[in-house]
């Protein structure tokens, strides 16, 4: 017990101490996370034992309002699926309060979700590259995981000028387009990543003037 308590407490007793750079902050901390769930059922299966001593059917509720408790995490987990890391509780006010306050960093998985599906696109309409060549595509955010997604007919860039589709995180520093919108990844309102179709349109840049 001893042990649990400490592995669940000191390395955050330790930063809060000393106060070390920080980047990214709580993935610092996961590793105390199965402590501390091994605690909390300790302590929740000590309270129901102690009810059930006293009287069964205060330990029976206590036992539903417990699988009550865990319902709304578990479909929040299913909702926001494969991109349960980035959840906050609804005392927080869940993903769409805390997005612009927060950078999720739901970026490379959302990146191969978006490249997947205009791949998809792209063979249902049984497009080819211009000019019998490859796809150009501009990318706001991590080009390493698009271009892995989107294979070897695409080069990427930063620059729209002469692409014909562009891909971007719904952060900040992105540009919204005036453009027609293939694939959109999203969870509960917030947008993590769009591709535009830009063919036979001409813009200049997709970051947001002056970022």
């Amino acid at each position: 017990m001893l042990t649990l308590v400490l592995a669940a407490t000191v390395p955050v007793l330790v930063t809060v101490i000393t106060r070390p750079a920080m980047y990214n902050g709580i993935r610092h901390f996961i590793f105390v996370v199965p402590a501390l769930a091994v605690l909390g059922g300790w302590a929740g299966a000590l309270m129901i034992q102690w009810l059930k001593e006293r009287r069964t059917i205060a330990a029976t509720l206590a036992g539903a309002a417990v699988i009550a408790a865990a319902a709304l995490p578990v479909s929040d987990m299913i909702r926001l699926h494969p991109y349960q890391y980035i959840s906050f509780n609804h005392a927080a006010g869940g993903i769409r309060v805390n997005d612009p306050l927060y950078m999720l960093d739901y970026w490379g998985l959302a990146f191969k979700q978006a490249s997947k599906r205009l791949n998809a696109w792209v063979a249902e309409h049984s497009l080819t590259p211009p000019n019998g060549r490859h796809w150009q595509i501009a990318v706001c955010g991590p080009q390493r995981p698009a271009q892995i997604e989107l294979g070897p007919n695409y080069d990427i860039s930063w620059n729209p000028a002469g692409a014909q589709f562009v891909m971007s995180l719904g952060e900040y520093y992105c540009a919204s387009l005036d453009a027609p919108v293939l694939v959109q990844v999203e969870r509960d309102g917030v947008v993590f990543a769009r591709i535009y179709d830009i063919r036979g349109k001409n813009f200049t840049s997709i970051l947001v003037s002056g970022k």
